[in-house]
């Protein structure tokens, strides 16, 4: 430990000595009847000799005083959402801007009174930010997929808000579609513990792995909406759906990453966005040996190849991995791959249609 200088000692012998004033100020405010006043300064005075002229003890006052003149800045920082977490097999990665959240009907705001003495209410958002996940064929089978998007707010709250966007042809990426009907309404939205019930009025008439998928769909991105939520029971007009392959009785955990997930995101440059070069590309996934190989093409059909490098993310596990691409103003495709291990043919995993300024 560094010995104290004599600067250290001048600084705390100018705290002392506004410690000291700030007390005998506030007693000098106080008029207690009888003999309360001798006693309380008499209480200084014994408090100035035996403590406040014992170094640590006011090494321990200044602290406490720093503590709580910063202690709102740590709180607020501590509760700072926005800044993306790192990517793991139990967590999705979230690269979209801060969402808003829409009040259910027991978080309305009541009526407030003007100065004109008229009530009026805060009105609600008419719009809200959530996540909402889709599903694409890989070349294999049927995966899960995610798109952020800004839905209209729904009387159920955010839930019905994402899940009613989540029906029907919505998708930005036109290779995301949905197995929901869009005729499909949310009926009811009600929360106990970690298990939101989702009440619906239809639904998905499909095959077996294709079903399995829509309710992993919808509990993607209810859970995703609200991460307090770790099951999600479904209903259809308030009984549990009808289906010829499974039983959806009891509520539905979300099934592993590695068995629904799409196995490679493309996060960024998005559908459809306009970006500057050099382009900065995101993926985010798992695959063999980590390799993920993206490309680049531009033409009328996109077939030319342009560019062409590879990231390395995780095997077995997902997780995000970036690079840059400098390339020509105009109209691009970019597409991610990863190989069969058996005989390293390659395979795409996503796409994304971007525009470099």
């Amino acid at each position: 430990m560094t010995p104290p200088t004599e600067r250290d000692g001048m600084h705390e012998d100018m705290l002392e000595s506004r410690l000291r004033r700030a007390l005998n100020t506030e007693a000098s405010m106080v008029n207690p009847s009888g003999d309360g006043l001798g006693r309380i300064r008499a209480g200084i005075e014994e408090q100035q000799t035996s403590i406040w002229w014992r170094r640590p003890a006011l090494a321990l006052v200044a602290a406490a005083m720093v503590g709580l003149a910063v202690g709102g800045v740590a709180v607020a920082l501590g509760q700072d959402d926005n800044r993306p977490p790192v990517a793991s097999p139990t967590d999705e990665p979230q690269t979209s801007a801060p969402t808003t959240e829409a009040p259910s009907p027991s978080q309305t705001p009541s009526p407030t009174t003007s100065s004109s003495g008229t009530s009026s209410t805060v009105p609600a958002p008419s719009t809200v930010d959530v996540p909402v996940y889709y599903v694409a064929d890989d070349g294999r089978e049927l995966r899960l997929y995610r798109e952020f998007h800004r839905a209209d707010t729904h009387p159920e709250g955010k839930i019905a808000s994402a899940v009613t966007e989540m029906f029907g042809d919505r998708a930005i990426d036109p290779d995301y579609s949905s197995s929901w009907p869009a005729s499909t309404e949310v009926l009811s939205v009600s929360k106990s513990g970690g298990t939101a019930t989702v009440d619906l009025s239809g639904f998905p008439s499909v095959g077996a792995d294709a079903e399995t998928k829509a309710v992993q769909q919808l509990v993607y991105t209810v859970t995703a909406t609200d991460k307090a939520v770790k099951r999600v029971r479904l209903l259809v007009d308030g009984q549990a759906p009808e289906s010829g392959h499974s039983d959806w009785s009891d509520p539905v955990a979300r099934a592993s990453m590695l068995d629904v997930q799409g196995l490679i995101w493309i996060l960024g440059p998005t559908q459809n966005s306009t970006v500057g070069s050099p382009v900065n590309v995101t993926v985010y996934g798992t695959a063999y040996e980590g390799n993920v190989t993206i490309k680049v093409f531009r033409g009328p059909s996109f077939d030319e190849e342009v560019a062409s490098t590879f990231v390395t993310t995780a095997m077995g596990e997902f997780r995000e991995a970036s690079t840059t691409i400098q390339l020509d103003p105009g109209r691009y495709a970019i597409r991610v791959y990863d190989e069969f291990g058996e005989n390293g043919e390659l395979a795409e995993r996503d796409s994304k249609g971007f525009t470099v300024k």
